[in-house]
């Protein structure tokens, strides 16, 4: 049973910020900042159940994981943001929410489950994972609801507020913390955790809904995400860090060396080291979307420009060509 090395790099992170000791947490990790912050890193439940405990007793904080998923940002998400942005309604993404949640977190993977007048996201614990560090678990929990809850009113335009949160914990000292987060009926001491939503809230358009785009986007990730799951490279590292970031816009050098928690001179030189420049492998992802999108008929040139970033159809095909020799037109006449 393995965790996300980058999520645990964000624990410590968000812990420093709470008065827990960096150094202390990094070397329980067992990993240096730059492993942690490669996509692919994982480590052992019990190296994410010691860091958790430990950030637990340096803080004194009793609602980390609450805080946590409070304030992670949104964009932390990647391309699964973009996916839940191009839903047709924000109960289909939050199943998207549900199945790209449990690709990274087996040990609580994340459902949904309908009634006559709710839809309910429900966490169950891997038991083995309950059974080694209940604070884990509880922690763990408590972060993806709370970020659930932020996705969920940001596709709503922060309209609505779930019917009721269900938790198997809560102290007394705690409860007037989780009614500030979730503004909504808080039920302590359930067999299940889940978050609940009216059934005609969930049901509503996303205002950024594109079906074409959703399609193209989900089968995208899917494949790429495939495509370099066991490579570690670091040139595959940096390529999978600017597509998890684009939204539409290609995040700049500064965005990307920070996400891999290096600074730009240091990212440059480490790039170099594999004959690599950053406009370069911005480039080749470009041009690997490009190729990508240019298989999906529904697509326009236009369109596919907008993805890529550039402020007009012409400008994308300049730069096609000058990858390809070939004008995007041409290139589709050859699939």
């Amino acid at each position: 049973m393995t965790f996300s090395g980058r999520f645990v790099l964000n624990i410590i992170q968000f812990a420093t910020q709470q008065g827990a000791g960096f150094n202390q947490l990094l070397a329980l990790s067992g990993c240096s900042i730059e492993e942690l912050s490669i996509e692919e890193s994982r480590v052992e439940a019990s190296i994410y159940n010691a860091v958790i405990e430990a950030a637990l007793k340096n803080t004194q904080d009793h609602a980390l994981g609450l805080h946590l998923g409070e304030h992670l940002s949104l964009s932390a998400a990647g391309l699964i943001y973009q996916i839940v942005q191009t839903s047709s309604t924000v109960e289909e993404a939050l199943q998207y929410c549900c199945d790209f949640a449990n690709l990274g977190c087996r040990a609580l993977p994340l459902s949904l489950r309908k009634t006559e007048n709710e839809l309910i996201v429900e966490l169950i614990p891997d038991p083995i994972w309950a059974e080694s560090s209940a604070s884990s678990v509880h922690h763990t929990a408590d972060g993806i609801l709370a970020f659930t809850l932020r996705e969920f009113q940001n596709l709503t335009l922060q309209k609505h507020q779930p019917t009721s949160v269900h938790i198997p914990h809560g102290t007394r000292e705690n409860r007037a913390e989780y009614e500030r987060v979730f503004k909504c009926p808080v039920v302590y001491s359930s067999e299940v955790t889940s978050i609940r939503f009216k059934l005609k809230h969930v049901q509503e358009s996303v205002v950024t809904s594109d079906y074409n785009l959703l399609q193209v986007l989900v089968q995208h990730a899917s494949e790429k995400l495939a495509t370099i799951e066991s490579d570690t490279g670091f040139t595959t590292v940096v390529k999978r860090s600017i597509m998890n970031m684009v939204k539409p816009k290609f995040p700049t050098i500064e965005e990307v060396a920070a996400s891999l928690n290096l600074s730009v001179r240091s990212f440059q030189r480490k790039l170099k080291e594999f004959g690599k420049t950053y406009k370069g492998l911005l480039n080749e992802v470009r041009l690997d979307l490009a190729k990508s999108y240019l298989k999906k008929p529904e697509l326009s040139i236009g369109e596919i420009a907008y993805l890529l970033d550039y402020s007009e159809p012409s400008a994308f095909i300049r730069s096609f060509k000058r990858w390809t020799k070939k004008t995007p037109s041409q290139y589709k006449q050859t699939l």
